[in-house]
């Protein structure tokens, strides 16, 4: 990169390094959030189901787990639910109701189990009325008569609450959302500010080495006027625009300048000033917001005093300017 001594030209470079700094940060930070949605489960601390369900707790939504010893039993589903079935699971003292995905079943369908112990990991919910009945029945069919139970019998040997294995942890899904929202919106921002910074050094590359002195002196001279709203120095041979990194432009290459209005719902959003220099190129510099009466002024006085700077470019924007600047410099607009 070119020597620089202009403090202005030093603040745009270290902005513009800055920024691709701060946005690959954000890419990095919400790769990792993203991929750490994935392996939330693993990382965050689940409480042992049963310690749930023997303090007689009711509250949905938390993260439980079971070491599982035998194969898990089926009692119940929903035909028109494939996500999962409801099963009957049972670590080496007690037994649980769960609902299992098919995927999750198999894992813990093993003949092995009772000596290799799997670990399922669960949100809570309340067991529905219908699963409770359905689940008292299966039992009661399943062991002799002096050791079936009622149904007020119920919460106190499966209490009130089932693990859901098919349910996504909601600090999973935050971390998710979260992840994926830093993520694409660091790295669309990142490629932004690469471009731009590219486009500075070219920009500061392409101009030669008179321009670039004279720049340099130009910006921290006391005669320069700053319009920060409008993103724009007016020096005394030069026009930069800030808006996009540092685009520089000498008023003797102006060929043609005029106001433009960006409408919406009929409503001046945007009022900025239209460029075209003896190279055929529009340039649009001086972004304001269009519908306050202190952009109309600003505007006006930053066209009055680009206008000084060279009493050949045509100014406005009329049939007889535009039929002017397609006759003799094959200017379309």
């Amino acid at each position: 990169m070119r020597e620089i001594r202009s403090n202005q030209i030093k603040s745009i470079v270290k902005k513009a390094k800055t920024n691709l700094v701060i946005w690959a940060i954000v890419t990095i930070c919400g790769a990792a959030i993203f991929a750490l949605s994935f392996f939330m489960d693993d990382i965050r601390k689940s409480t042992n189901f049963h310690e749930i369900l023997a303090a007689g707790e009711t509250a949905e939504n938390k993260l439980v787990s079971v070491e599982v010893s035998e194969k898990p039993y089926v009692f119940a589903y929903y035909p028109n639910d494939n996500s999962g079935k409801f099963y009957f699971l049972w670590d080496e003292e007690f037994m649980y109701v769960a609902f299992l995905s098919e995927k999750e079943f198999n894992r813990l369908n093993q003949d092995d189990i009772k000596d290799h112990h799997l670990k399922v990991t669960g949100i809570t919910k309340t067991i529905p009325s219908d699963i409770k009945k359905l689940a008292l029945d299966a039992y009661n069919e399943a062991v002799d008569k002096e050791y079936q139970i009622t149904s007020s019998e119920f919460a106190d040997y499966f209490g009130y609450l089932y693990l859901d294995e098919t349910e996504v942890d909601v600090t999973t899904v935050l971390c998710l959302i979260i992840g994926m929202i830093a993520y694409f919106t660091g790295f669309c921002c990142l490629i932004a500010q690469i471009i731009n910074f590219v486009k500075l050094k070219k920009r500061m590359k392409k101009m030669s080495d008179e321009d670039w002195e004279a720049l340099n002196i130009e910006l921290d001279a006391e005669e320069a006027f700053y319009y920060k709203n409008a993103k724009l120095a007016l020096t005394k041979n030069y026009l930069v625009d800030f808006s996009h990194g540092m685009k520089v432009i000498k008023y003797q290459d102006i060929l043609w300048m005029y106001r433009y209005e960006y409408r919406y719902n009929g409503i001046n959003t945007q009022l900025s000033i239209i460029l075209y220099t003896n190279d055929k190129k529009r340039h649009i510099v001086a972004p304001l917001v269009g519908y306050t009466k202190k952009s109309k002024i600003v505007n006006q006085e930053i066209m009055e005093s680009i206008a000084q700077k060279n009493d050949k470019m045509i100014i406005g924007y009329n049939s007889e300017n535009r039929k002017k600047m397609k006759e003799e410099y094959q200017i379309k607009a």
